[in-house]
């Protein structure tokens, strides 16, 4: 073999980047690195398919071939940055942008995503405070800064606004200033367009990356099926994820029998701002921002008169763009108006029409009376480092505890929540399980054989709750003043619940917590079928907030106008 063979299969490899068949490049890299283990261009090229395929831990170990050699670049520099924060190794990503010189390899996208960093995990509230504090400094530095234009054309920054929402504090004043240093770097989100005349119906636009088996898409689609068609035309801006998703079929048949437009959008900027404007809007609707990079920035555009969010992200945006956020007098407290830059719209329901889950293999009542189980079912950036005293207190009480989380699709999530576990809690490790990820039906089941929920502190509990309620197995929640909290809190206002198990302190959330999980058998069972009978009748496919819903948004419009 030899240095002919290496290059057939570089070329290859080459060959198959332009078909976009990602995993046959990275296998001709490979086999070419094997008969050229030192080629620089064969080093650099596979690192980056690796990252392209989210491979970020072989992406790393080849970068650091690369350093052994020697060899630094542009590119270089800027994929290890993207790989060290996609393996959230921020403190490594820290110290590498503190080295001598190391911005003047760099380009301005790189530089302003630097002083934009937000880590998703924290050991205790002094990481964060201080987190939080250099975030404000950095942001201050960026705008005394001249000349640091960009382009919304190619790969954007991520806005730190979906991660810093998940501990204890408002982010009013903080995502303010983010929207403030965005219109500053990216020009085009400062862009006006023409409002054009009324339409004969109040012509309402969704915009989502999410519509698809997304919480997002079971939180609002019931919403846009139900709109009242003799007043309302609805069109729905998909991104491609909708495509791989089994609720592409449901919204696209919709167009024939729901009249429902249905418009794809892509990561073009330009092309995307162009086509949404020239629908002639009457009003915007996102139902969540902050949770995609590429809608993020479509939400600074003024598209309509009207431009209405909602919980979907359950903070506020701070945007001058978005007019109306959303919400439910379930869910909101009498100061809650001085948290949120937009006017909020509160419904007398919780936001939603929530189909109820359809399940093929239902549990027995034997199945969904077990005792001393505890699942966790939420993401795990949502495990605020309190909850981990929570966890320690019901394991030392209840004795024949186990807790389940579900594992976060990035391995060094639940690696890192493990041992500050071991840390802050100083637990029995050994029963705490982190299950693998599963089907929704599996999902749902697992919530139903459960004796009780854990509901996260600070940031709760949504689409997750809704499923559980399928077998009615309880939540614990610990709600604070802030939207983001209180979902939980809300569902059972809207249920009717009797004595719900809401609690206003640690040691109350775990006395409530291994009361729930240590009932007899029958009383487990009573308990569930009450809160799954209550939920049948008012949380799921609650046609009360579908007349609510059109009423609102009819009288927002007009009111407007």
């Amino acid at each position: 073999m030899s240095d002919n063979d290496a290059k057939k299969f570089f070329e290859k490899a080459l060959g198959y980047y332009k078909e976009e068949k990602f995993d046959l490049v990275e296998k001709n890299f490979e086999e070419a690195l094997k008969l050229a283990p030192n080629r620089i261009s064969v080093l650099e090229n596979l690192a980056s398919v690796y990252f392209k395929n989210k491979k970020f831990k072989k992406a790393k170990k080849t970068l650091e071939h690369l350093d052994h050699l020697g060899i630094e670049n542009d590119k270089i520099s800027e994929l290890k940055f993207y790989i060290l924060k996609n393996l959230h190794q921020f403190e490594e990503l820290k110290n590498l942008l503190k080295q001598k010189n190391y911005f003047k390899t760099i380009n301005k996208k790189i530089y302003v995503n630097s002083k934009l960093l937000y880590p998703v995990f924290f050991k205790n509230t002094d990481e964060i405070d201080n987190e939080r504090l250099e975030l404000f400094k950095n942001i201050e530095e960026l705008k005394k800064e001249k000349n640091l234009h960009l382009s919304l054309e190619g790969e954007k920054i991520e806005p730190p606004i979906f991660n810093i929402s998940y501990d204890q504090y408002e982010n009013l004043e903080i995502n303010n200033k983010i929207v403030e240093i965005f219109r500053e770097i990216y020009p085009e989100l400062n862009q006006k367009f023409e409002i054009k005349k009324e339409n004969k119906k109040i012509k309402i636009g969704f915009i989502s990356e999410f519509f698809s088996n997304h919480t997002i898409g079971k939180l609002f689609k019931g919403i846009i099926f139900n709109l009242d068609k003799d007043k309302f035309e609805p069109i729905v801006f998909h991104s491609e994820k909708t495509q791989q998703s089994s609720i592409f079929e449901e919204f696209f048949d919709s167009e024939k029998t729901l009249n429902i437009k249905n418009i794809i959008l892509s990561k073009n900027f330009k092309k995307n701002i162009n086509q949404i404007n020239s629908e002639n809007l009457d009003i915007v609707f996102f139902p969540d921002i902050g949770m995609s990079t590429e809608f993020y920035y479509l939400s600074f555009i003024r598209f309509a008169k009207i431009q209405i969010t909602s919980w979907g992200h359950p903070i506020t945006t701070a945007n001058s763009s978005i007019d109306y956020y959303l919400s439910s007098k379930l869910l909101e407290t009498k100061n809650s108006y001085k948290k949120f830059s937009e006017t909020l719209i509160l419904s007398d329901y919780l936001p939603m029409y929530f189909y109820k889950p359809k399940i093929n293999n239902i549990l027995s009542d034997k199945e969904i009376s077990k005792k001393n189980i505890y699942f966790c079912s939420q993401n795990l950036i949502k495990v605020h480092h309190h909850f981990d005293e929570i966890l320690g207190k019901i394991l030392d009480k209840d004795k024949k505890a186990k807790i389940f989380f579900i594992k976060d699709k990035e391995e060094i999530i639940s690696n890192k929540l493990n041992k500050r576990f071991k840390v802050n809690a100083l637990i029995d490790i050994n029963r705490i399980i982190f299950l693998d990820k599963m089907s929704v039906e599996d999902y749902i089941n697992f919530c139903g054989s459960s004796s009780v929920l854990l509901d996260t502190l600070y940031f709760g509990a949504g689409n997750s709750f809704h499923e559980s309620m399928f077998y009615g197995t309880p939540t614990v929640t610990m709600p604070t003043n802030n939207l983001k909290s209180r979902i939980v809190l809300g569902a059972y206002k809207q249920m009717q619940i009797d004595n719900p198990p809401i609690v206003n302190s640690i040691n109350e959330y775990v006395d409530c917590a291994v009361e729930l999980a240590n009932y007899n058998e029958n009383k487990i069972l009573e308990k569930k079928k009450y809160f799954q009978k209550q939920a049948d009748k008012y949380l799921f496919e609650n046609k009360n907030f579908l007349k609510d819903i059109n009423e609102i948004l009819e009288n927002t419009y007009k009111n407007k106008n």
